[in-house]
């Protein structure tokens, strides 16, 4: 058992030592909410201000001139949440539907640049970041952002985003070997979501088993969800669960035939944003997918 996995040490890393690496960059760090209660009076007096400087001086013009202000910074604030909940709903739909991750990173650079002035939105561009980095490779980038995301506390109430989040960072730490830590997301998640945001947890929970040396367990969760969800059989997660149960099929000694498999691994590697890149880290995944990877001059059957 290496030092990630040992019992006695805590399964969160400190929310201040996340703090303390995305300092240099304070794009990436959501305004505490004393922060943001001052931004929104910072936005408000001025317009106070003025509007009783306009009642002491009886100046009828000065009065509509502060009522035309405070109705122009509420339009102004109205029409830039809700560019950016359309850009970051666009951008949930690209992660979803196998969308490149790399182009999606760079966009929602882009949106969490703009958003910090409204901390729930950009706690939701950098979680979709996290997932844009994590899809691309970085698990170290992904799980800072998560964690800087869930100490922020701005999505605490949103059960939707927490279907994401909690179930994200428990897998990049499943996918580093840190399985204690991603137990402990999940037994978090599961006291957190309600039942019907639960299947969101399967992929991690076949992961971490199929990680602990149970593959029938991860075999067992996949078979249930795909039954579950017969719709889906050509989305991104069962593409995904997919592959994941053939390799889990292998180790449990009852492998696919070569052929089916070799249909599975070619498809993945002919779009490769649509699964998390387990092979980045995990090495008995990565040899599983060199062994039945298509050969040059032949075709895979499925």
């Amino acid at each position: 058992m290496g030092e990630r996995d040992r019992p006695d040490l805590t399964p969160y890393r400190a929310g201040a030592d996340v703090v303390a690496n995305t300092r240099r960059a304070p794009r990436y760090v959501p305004l505490t909410r004393r922060q943001y209660q001052l931004r929104r009076w910072a936005w408000v007096l001025p317009i106070a201000g003025l509007y009783l400087l306009a009642l002491a001086l009886e100046r009828r013009w000065l009065v509509a001139g502060a009522v035309a202000w405070g109705v122009g910074v509420t339009i102004s604030h109205w029409l830039h949440t809700r560019a950016l909940d359309q850009r970051l709903q666009a951008l949930a739909r690209t992660l979803v539907r196998d969308g490149d991750p790399f182009v999606a990173a760079r966009s929602l650079e882009a949106v969490v640049a703009d958003a910090r002035a409204y901390p729930g939105f950009h706690s939701v561009a950098l979680l979709l970041l996290g997932i844009a980095r994590a899809r691309g490779g970085d698990a170290e980038g992904a799980i800072e952002l998560f964690y800087v995301v869930h100490g922020a506390d701005w999505l605490d109430n949103r059960q939707g985003w927490l279907s994401w989040l909690l179930p994200w960072t428990a897998t990049m730490h499943a996918v580093r070997g840190e399985l204690d830590r991603a137990e402990n997301w999940l037994a978090e998640a599961r006291a957190r979501l309600p039942a019907n945001k639960r299947e969101s947890l399967v992929a991690c929970e076949a992961l971490v088993a199929l990680r602990r040396g149970r593959p029938e367990e991860a075999i067992e969760r996949i078979d249930a969800y795909r039954t579950a969800h017969p719709d889906e059989g050509h989305g991104a997660a069962q593409a995904h669960f997919a592959v994941l149960r053939a390799f889990a099929c292998e180790v449990a000694g009852r492998p696919l035939p070569d052929g089916e498999v070799q249909a599975l691994v070619a498809a993945r590697m002919t779009a490769p944003g649509r699964a998390l890149p387990l092979e980045c880290w995990w090495g008995e995944f990565a040899a599983f997918l060199e062994r039945h990877a298509p050969r040059s001059g032949t075709r895979a059957t499925g």
